[in-house]
């Protein structure tokens, strides 16, 4: 789903259960935000629709998760974004990632379905590491707020 927020104050947007239950909180954010996420990547409740707090103009477009970026070799990016690759990863590789911001940094890996299979990094500020990449990995849903590098090695 690709989201925009236009404003100075928050900006957030919760998956929402057939019951009106909150289920994944997409973005949460003070000010402008643009970005890309993964939603209903738990595979635990059937998600109906969509609950947007916003003090000026938002977009919020759904797409497949078969649209996410192609994932070369190498990635670059600025805020959340979710990448994928041709085929689900095969054998364990490694992951190099940078991180430069000031909020948390998070790299989930999904498997063919788009369900969540591992955290791969989950940190605030500026990161710079290595990570394995789990066998069976199609995506990457990225959450950030600054620039961010990630490298199959």
């Amino acid at each position: 789903m690709k989201l925009t927020h236009q404003g100075e104050s928050n900006f957030a947007v919760w998956t929402l259960t057939t019951s009106g239950k909150q289920v994944d909180l997409l973005a949460n954010v003070i000010g402008d935000y643009k970005g890309t996420v993964a939603f209903n990547v738990s595979g635990l409740h059937k998600i109906q629709s969509m609950s947007v707090n916003a003090d000026g103009p938002w977009t919020l477009q759904v797409l497949p998760l078969a649209k996410a970026r192609y994932w070369p070799i190498n990635a670059q990016g600025t805020g959340s974004d979710v990448l994928r690759l041709t085929t689900a990863s095969k054998g364990l590789r490694r992951l190099t990632l940078r991180h430069d911001g000031e909020s948390n940094f998070a790299v989930w890996a999904l498997d063919n379905r788009g369900q969540y299979t591992d955290l791969l990094v989950n940190k605030i500020g500026t990161y710079r590491g290595r990570v394995a990449l789990p066998p069976g990995t199609r995506y990457a849903a990225i959450t950030a707020d600054g620039t961010w590098s990630i490298t199959r090695n």
